[in-house]
């Protein structure tokens, strides 16, 4: 009888359940070879593969490499504590009504079809801040767009003002908002105004771009903002 001792037959236990495979191994080691991306994905999560090996068992199964990306995202994604939910009744509502843009989805455009300016460095800061102030206002895309569109026009209007012209400019604008908005016109405003307070602490330059040729003088732009002034002050719970 033969030693079962003897190096001729003695055996390697079997790596404990879940033993994570040493870099190199081939994916043979496994039991059984993972049919879906899914599965691959949860081995690299855990640890048991490394990328290399991954690859491998996606060759071997003719997964493709990309869907174990995916997978693997998505793993991770769930896999993070989720912030709790604080809005009120009342927040949740308005959020549900009026889906904020993202800062790529608005339209801005620089100078007139044809002539459009060159994105220097300078310019293309001020459109990255331009769409977070827009987004981090909570606009909506079409809302954003509007007033992206209004703020163009009346730099056009006012560009080659005079000082004097641009405070005559400014009286006979502040009038049309005192006819639309009669006594209420000032508390309007003074929402308005912590909008963009705060708005522009989070990005510096809005205050400024207001100021700037009778921009934030206009009745159309003042009204889009007190508009929305709104709408953000509800979300804030404010």
């Amino acid at each position: 009888m033969t030693d079962p001792t003897s190096p001729a037959t003695a055996t390697t236990p079997p790596p404990p359940p879940n033993a994570p495979i040493l870099p190199g191994s081939p994916p043979a080691a496994l039991t059984g070879l993972p049919g879906t991306a899914l599965e691959i994905a949860q081995l690299l999560a855990a640890g048991t593969i490394d990328t290399a090996q991954a690859g491998k068992l996606a060759k071997a199964g003719s997964i493709p490499t990309l869907d174990i990306a995916n997978a693997l995202s998505t793993l991770r994604a769930a896999a993070e504590p989720k912030e709790p939910d604080v809005r009120t009744d009342a927040q949740k509502s308005v959020d549900a009504q009026f889906h904020a843009g993202k800062p790529e989805a608005f339209v801005i455009r620089y100078g007139e079809p044809g002539q459009e300016q060159t994105m220097t460095p300078e310019l293309k800061q001020f459109d990255a801040s331009a769409r977070t102030w827009l987004s981090t206002a909570g606009m909506p895309r079409e809302f954003g767009n509007s007033l992206v569109s209004a703020i163009a026009r009346v730099a056009q209007h006012t560009k080659a003002m005079t000082p004097d012209q641009l405070e005559t400019y400014g009286v006979n604008e502040f009038q049309k908002l005192q006819r639309a908005h009669g006594p209420r016109l000032e508390e309007r405003l003074h929402a308005a105004a912590r909008m963009i307070h705060a708005l522009d602490l989070k990005q510096r330059g809005l205050k400024n771009l207001l100021k700037s040729k009778g921009i934030g003088d206009s009745a159309m732009v003042v009204n889009m903002l007190i508009q929305h002034a709104q709408i953000y002050h509800a979300r804030q719970g404010r």
